[in-house]
């Protein structure tokens, strides 16, 4: 028995004190913990809403995308693999094709002109012309502004565009080799308008005048260099009306677009609430210059901007 107590006393405990030196829990302590997760999980659940918000943000704001494109978030739109409307996966490092060639998307971006037969019946000269033309909601509004003053005034609508390059005769499997080159070598920029005004020509009667940015410059600059023309000074615009009308008509329009676009006589319809575009491809059309009434004017092809 002695020896026993002996053995108790070294080890400072009696029997039944074996948890003695552990710490005690208390209730207090269970109760924070808890409270920590939940507000924990709160914070958490909050960061996951505000970044689904951001995101659909973001999604609501870009424009649409040609079919079988898709948008890898926040990047820019990627092609899709193969299938309807996508182009086939290329071996990483193979160089990309720049033409869209989707016949739904061509439909669209032709309208309302047509998208060129494989093989053009030509009753006029061999002339094609280079188009940087609107995408989304900004497209779909020129488009429209177009149609209407089309049909005020007795005229042909056609897709809204600026010409990067215009008038050139090559055969049409050159244009399209070349139209590759160029889609190469320049890179995507905005077009920003400065006013509405007027020409002196069939196919300038009311215009948006557009700046010269740099952008703008650099890729006219290279059509001109790949295509091998000299031209006068580039001056950029957006037609809105093709006509022959007398000057004091084309001032008249001109007061009645400034009104409609960005004066008190706009609404939510016609209202600019973009001044301007971003580019990243330009369009090939064959568009002789002599058919004014636009008949066989048609889409041959749109190419991705590469550079």
């Amino acid at each position: 028995m002695s020896s026993s107590s002996e053995l108790r006393r070294r080890v400072g405990r009696e029997p039944g004190q074996e948890g003695g030196d552990k710490a005690t829990s208390t209730p207090g302590t269970h109760t924070g913990s808890s409270s920590r997760a939940r507000n924990l999980c709160l914070v958490l659940l909050c960061g996951l809403v505000v970044c689904a918000l951001a995101l659909y943000t973001y999604v609501s704001l870009q424009g649409p995308l040609p079919p079988g494109t898709h948008r890898l978030l926040p990047f820019l739109p990627l092609r899709g693999g193969a299938g309807p409307g996508g182009a086939a996966k290329q071996p990483r490092g193979a160089p990309q094709p720049a033409a869209l060639r989707d016949p739904a998307w061509l439909a669209a971006r032709a309208h309302p002109l047509s998208v060129c037969a494989p093989k053009i019946n030509m009753t006029s000269k061999e002339s094609y012309s280079l188009w940087a033309q609107p995408k989304g909601r900004m497209g779909e509004q020129l488009k429209a502004e177009i149609a209407h003053l089309a049909e005020r005034h007795g005229a042909n609508p056609f897709p809204p565009h600026v010409t990067v390059l215009g008038d050139i005769e090559k055969p049409r499997a050159e244009m399209e080799a070349l139209m590759e080159q160029l889609a190469a070598r320049t890179k995507k920029y905005r077009i920003n308008f400065t006013d509405v005004t007027r020409g002196s020509i069939f196919y300038q009667c009311v215009y948006l005048l557009v700046a010269k940015d740099p952008g703008t410059m650099a890729a006219a600059q290279a059509a001109r260099e790949v295509f091998g023309r000299t031209t006068p000074p580039y001056m950029p615009h957006l037609s809105l009306l093709y006509s022959d009308m007398e000057d004091g008509e084309r001032l008249k329009v001109v007061d009645y677009e400034i009104g409609r676009l960005y004066g008190e006589n706009s609404s939510y319809d016609t209202l600019m609430v973009e001044n301007g575009y971003d580019v990243d491809s330009i369009s090939l059309w064959y568009t002789p210059t002599d058919d004014t009434g636009l008949r066989s004017w048609c889409l041959v092809g749109e190419y991705e901007l590469q550079g």
